[in-house]
Order: structure tokens, then sequence, then C-alpha cells
């Protein structure tokens, strides 16, 4: 234990003395990167973690091969601790934690509305087609991007964003882009804009790719087999904690009915059909808004969902990841292919906004016999039930953000806030001590504990102790009250095949840990494989095309002497 404690100590000393990820780190002008290019491509990958690339590189023939052929960090981290897709692209092109860009999940409850609010609605913009009550824009997103420095700097660069998933483009863009744009899973593209007018103006880059889109999924909806007869051996069933048989094969069986509500009567759109449509609306953004061509340097951020859709609806393991991440290293290619015919000075940059892991009833037959389920709904009514009766009140006190127990607000009757401090405090502690006897409980922290925690810079971003990255996940009044780590091998998910097998919120390195590719035609391959972080992202680009931050950024330079790219002090 002493040992223990001196060697961190050193850890702690040389990671100040080096001034290595301080939070809040300063950005010093650097001498101009000598030939930057002239269109950067920002590619992130919805739950393509550092496991999943490891277990598929060998097996990358096209796109995914020709990307990793480059400058490979093989281990990046994001330090925060809910790892969820919003969060994750909003940390990518900003170099900022969840603490600073406000942006701490996908969903957080918000005592004002009583309910859950979605991270994109922000009641200022609204979308060009869609109709949502709470609009939709970055006006939650309290810091700047990449594209936002480009744009202060160069008014006259363009920048660009497309996705399978507003949240994503939303994030990736920032607040003064040309265009975000994202898939809505029905027949079209949609985008935000500050009224209607903005909004359907702005559409109009993609209008020819809408009308084509409306006509193909008008006369059939896609169909998901094999393109990989190899994927085949993946094929299993697998019986679920609920008794059901699940078929791992392709055609994926019908998908499981939401509890409550009928079954659909139409198949799903594929999930590679997101990313192929991605990648087509973003060559079509490149081709036709002559990107790269002007005299600054332009934007193009993309954000390929379909690896996330399958993760989350027939885990990491099966054929169906198998077969999706052949189709996509296909597209990827045929899209890499199309850029070049472009002749550009092009960088591209890949990574992803989370991992995951594989479902807990498959993990179990793996050899994990710890991994299991538990039932989220139980858990909070055995919970309400339990604070209810010790403070005597006839209320629910508790409130999960989007059923995630994980995160719990303490609310009135009426779902608002409580004034009454005494009886906050006492909620507090008692819910406190009844998740302290659960024993898939690893921890439990009050929101006030985590706002004035003190993280200790590291220099290896993995050491950093699960109170760290749930302090980097904390922002007040949307985290909530009180915060939990739970048993890394428990899911809060219920078994509903093709629809949702598992999650990836949780602090553990399986979802925090992720690749970052650099790649320009003729770079030399360079593996890289000591840990950084993902907020080093930010820094680093915008080091290679000479703008500076608008403000300190969490993250440092990565030095890349193949670009030409130089941290200076």
């Amino acid at each position: 234990m002493r040992i223990k404690k001196t060697l961190n100590k050193l850890i702690s000393v040389a990671a100040l003395s080096f001034s290595i990820h301080t939070m809040g780190f300063a950005v010093h002008p650097a001498s101009a990167q000598s030939s930057p290019p002239k269109l950067l491509v920002v590619i992130s990958i919805d739950q393509f973690g550092s496991d999943l690339f490891n277990e598929y590189r060998g097996r990358f023939k096209h796109g995914l091969k020709r990307l990793h052929s480059g400058i490979v960090y093989s281990n990046a981290y994001y330090a925060h601790g809910v790892t969820e897709t919003c969060a994750g692209h909003a940390v990518i092109l900003s170099g900022r934690h969840p603490n600073a860009t406000g942006i701490i999940a996908n969903n957080w409850y918000d005592y004002g509305l009583a309910k859950d609010r979605y991270c994109t609605d922000d009641e200022k913009n609204v979308a060009a087609i869609a109709s949502r009550p709470l609009g939709v824009g970055p006006g939650l997103f309290q810091v700047s991007t990449l594209g936002d420095w480009l744009k202060a700097e160069q008014p006259k660069a363009r920048v660009f964003a497309v996705a399978g998933k507003d949240r994503s483009a939303i994030m990736m863009a920032g607040h003064n882009t040309d265009g975000a744009y994202w898939f809505d899973g029905k027949k079209s593209f949609d985008t935000w804009g500050a009224d209607k007018v903005q909004a359907t103006d702005r559409l109009k880059v993609l209008a020819t790719i809408n009308t084509d889109l409306a006509k193909r999924l008008a006369k059939s909806v896609p169909t998901w087999t094999y393109k990989n007869k190899m994927c085949r051996s993946a094929e299993q069933s697998i019986t679920l904690s609920n008794g059901q048989d699940m078929h791992a094969h392709l055609p994926p069986d019908p998908p499981a009915p939401i509890p409550g509500r009928p079954a659909s009567a139409t198949a799903p759109i594929p999930p590679w059909f997101y990313d192929q449509t991605t990648l087509d609306a973003a060559y079509s953004i490149a081709q036709t808004q002559k990107l790269g061509k002007g005299d600054t340097v332009d934007i193009l951020a993309i954000s390929l969902s379909g690896t996330d859709m399958v993760g989350h609806a027939y885990g990491t393991q099966g054929p169906e990841m198998c077969d999706h991440l052949s189709r996509l290293d296909e597209d990827l290619g045929k899209f890499l292919d199309r850029m070049g015919k472009l002749k550009l000075s092009v960088v591209y940059v890949v990574t992803a906004d989370h991992g995951g892991a594989d479902f807990v009833e498959r993990l179990a037959m793996r050899g994990y016999p710890t991994a299991r389920r538990v039932d989220a709904t139980e858990m909070m009514v055995g919970l309400n039930k339990a604070v209810q009766a010790d403070l005597q009140i006839d209320w629910e006190p508790l409130k999960a953000a989007f059923f995630d127990p994980s995160r719990l607000s303490i609310v009135d009757s009426k779902g608002g806030f409580i004034s009454d401090q005494a009886l906050r405090a006492r909620v507090e502690q008692t819910t406190i001590n009844h998740l302290r006897k659960r024993s898939d409980v690893v921890d439990v922290w009050t929101g006030a504990d985590l706002n004035t925690h003190k993280i200790t810079p590291l220099l290896l971003p993995d050491a950093y102790s699960l109170k760290d990255r749930l302090a980097l996940s904390y922002s007040d009044g949307r985290t909530g009250d009180i915060i939990v780590a739970f048993d890394p091998l428990m899911s809060l998910i219920p078994p509903l095949p093709g629809l949702i097998l598992t999650g990836h919120a949780s602090p553990y390195d399986y979802n925090r840990r992720v690749p970052i590719l650099i790649w320009q035609d003729g770079l030399k391959a360079e593996e890289r494989t000591l840990p950084v972080e993902v907020v080093d992202l930010a820094p680093t680009l915008s080091r290679l095309i000479n703008v500076t931050p608008k403000a300190d950024v969490d993250g440092r330079c990565l030095e890349v002497a193949q670009l030409g790219l130089r941290c200076g002090q």
C-alpha cells in the first residue's frame, strides 16, 4: 500500500511538472503548420470502441484498412464517466469534457419541465422538416467547436456535418455551421436553423439526395442479408434472461415489440443503410459545395450511426456486427475512392463517441458468470418505496434520468425541485444508505460531492478514478443529485432483441476506450499505443489547420511530424 501511494504521488507530480492533461489546458500559439490541408474530414463511428476495432482490424480490406494505415492511436480515452452518444460527440471537436460542455448525456431530468430533456431540445432553434415542441439545435451546448473557431478567423470557410442522428451532427458541427444534417430514419435528411426559413434554406444543399432517397424508400425498404458469408459462422441461439430465445442470424428476426405497444408492421431500415446514405450525403456536400477548393480550409464532419444501432439491438459479438462492419469497410472504401477523384488536399480523422460491450447473456455464455440483468423499473419502485417508508412521505421522491437509475434527481410531488434543503438532505442520505446496501453498487456520490471534487491531473488517462470520471461528467442542474456506479457486468436494459439488448453509459474502460486514426494519402504507418485522450483531438486539429481555440481546452496538442504538425510552447 505504501509503495502504491508513493507511485501515485510520483505520477501526479510528474503530470503537474509536464503540464499534461491539466483541466482547462491553455493553448499557446505554435509555429504555423507548413502546408495545412484544404479539407479536414472528421469521421465518428458510433460505438466503434477499441475492443471492436482491434477484433476486426485484421479483417478490413477496403476503407477501414486504408484509414488505419496511417497514424493509429489504439488507446484513446474519454476521461468522463457517462459514455453516451451526445456527450461523446460534444467532446470530439470541442476538446472539452462534459462538465464544461454541459452535454452530460443523451437525456437528463429537467426540473423545469418535470420530465426528461433531450440534449438537442434547446427551445431556440427549429428543424426544417420535423415538428418538435422543444425545437432542435445546439443551444444547450455550452462551448465552441473547431468549426466555430475556424469560422471566427476565416468567415469564408465552410463547416458541414452529416450523420444518422441529429445529436451527432449538431454536436460535431457546433454553433456557427453552414449545415448540420441527419437522416430522419424515414425518407430524408433534416437540418436545423434559427427559424424555419433558415432551416429550409440550409436543406437545399441535400435536395437531390432527399429526392432520390424518398423515391428509393417508397419502392421498398432494403433488406439485410449476408454481404459477407463468412459471418454465418457466428450464428447461434441464445436464451435471454426473460426466457426468450434470440436467434442471431441474418436476416434478423423482427424486433421485439416495445411493452405496451403493438409490433411494427414494417421491417426496420437496416443499420448499414443509415451509414451508406450518410456517406452518400457527405460526398454530395463535398462535391456540390466545392469543399477544399476555396482560399480557406473547410471542415466536413461525418458520424456513422449504424454500428451503434447494431450494438444496441444485437450485441457486438454476433453475425450482425460481423456483416455490418464488413459493409461499412466496403462503403468507406467507395467513399474514399469518390473523394479521391475530387483531387483535394484532405486529411481524414476517424474516432468514435464511445465504446461498448456485448449483451450480458452472451457474456455469461463466454465465461463471465457474473454478467446479469437487473430490472431498473423494479429497482426504482423498490428504492422509492423504501425512502417513502423511512421518511413518511406520500410521493415518489426519486426520478431516474431516462429510466437510468445511475443518475437520480430528488423531486417534489409534482416532479419539480425541492426547495426545502433539510428535506432534500434527508431524501439524499436515506437514498444513499439504501443504495450502499446493494451488492451491485460499486460506489455512490452526491452531485454536490462531484461538483466540488478536485481532479488531480495524471499522465495516463486510464488511471483516473471512478469519482474523477463521473466528476468530469457532472454539470450542475443537469446530471442529477445522486450518481451511482453499478457493477460493470450488470445491465439495466430489458432484453428486447432487434430493439435494445445492451447499453453503454457506464464509466468503465470498455466504454471509454476508442481508436483515433489520422490518415492522408502517402502517410507512413505509425502505431501509437500509449493512452491519450479524445479531448486532445480538437487542439491537435486546430494546430493542423492553423486556428486558435477561442477558449481554454481540456486536451493537449499531439505532434504528427509527417503532417508537419508541431506543438509549440
